[in-house]
């Protein structure tokens, strides 16, 4: 996406209409809830002034606050229903949107592909609720993007090493499908492994090595809590920070520090890098 507060937003193409002209878009909404509890003035300097968060649109929430929403199907797409509100259409917690190609949206090159994260987002449907799900007998069904999606995220995985350094704290700890782990809790300490899947508050992991998998009695998958894992990322790794004041610099790990005595911190260590570029250290957490 190009304008607004979705530019630089990654963004799926649904539908193409008007001969390619434009297009429906499909991306993660940025919706401010409170705009509706200000005055017209304060409203219009706060929409110019701040740019909400992405976050799946959640129906109930939303008619939690009191507020007005419609099920209505998308124009033009009788066999989309959607949740109209504040004139914009949301359909399996994502926003649809018509928009004029060239103008609003481009498209993603090969110089500048999404990342891991962003892939993330169009996986799959979630089934917990958190992005307005409704029961339609679909919960397992993949939405558009999804094997788009899966298949660009193992593309990328391999290609960027399956790893990935960020400065700022998430709710994941910086975690996504494809990392390397190291177990930090529990009976399990010190085991590594690949994410296969993240569900929010758990992670389940697949053993690197053949005794560990014989030590689980031939599970293929380990289920841990998001707190008793961290990223791992070996000395020697070719990794690309993905935010920060270092975002998209690309180098070679020399160095990997264990944070102490932060116990509110979302990340435990931190990776001194070599760049590529510059040939300088710089350091991010993880």
């Amino acid at each position: 996406m190009t304008r607004g507060h979705f530019k630089g937003d990654l963004a799926l193409v649904h539908h193409v209409r008007d001969s390619g002209l434009k297009c429906v878009i499909q991306c993660v909404p940025r919706l401010d809830l409170s705009l509706s509890d200000l005055t017209p003035d304060e409203a219009k300097v706060r929409r110019r002034t701040v740019k909400p968060p992405q976050k799946f649109f959640n129906a109930q929430e939303v008619a939690g606050m009191g507020k007005h929403l419609i099920r209505q199907r998308f124009p033009g797409l009788s066999d989309i229903m959607c949740d109209y509100y504040d004139g914009n259409y949301y359909h399996d917690g994502y926003l649809l949107k018509e928009v004029t190609i060239g103008t609003v949206v481009k498209p993603c090159m090969a110089d500048d592909p999404p990342t891991l994260d962003e892939l993330q987002r169009f996986r799959r449907k979630s089934s917990s609720g958190d992005r307005g799900d409704y029961d339609d007998g679909k919960d397992d069904e993949e939405n558009e993007g999804s094997h788009l999606a899966g298949s660009l995220l193992n593309e990328l995985s391999e290609l960027q090493g399956k790893t990935g350094l960020t400065s700022t704290g998430s709710g994941d700890r910086g975690l996504m499908i494809g990392d390397t782990i190291e177990v930090i809790e529990g009976d399990l300490v010190g085991m590594q492994g690949k994410i296969m899947s993240l569900d929010g508050t758990t992670v389940k992991v697949r053993p690197n090595n053949d005794a560990a998998l014989e030590e689980l009695g031939g599970m293929d998958e380990v289920e841990f809590l998001m707190s008793q894992v961290r990223k791992f990322i070996a000395v020697g790794a070719h990794v690309k920070v993905t935010d920060g004041r270092y975002a998209n610099e690309t180098g070679v790990v020399v160095a990997v520090e264990t944070i102490d005595g932060d116990a509110e911190s979302d990340f435990d260590c931190t990776a001194v890098v070599l760049t590529d570029m510059t040939h300088k250290e710089i350091s991010g957490d993880y």
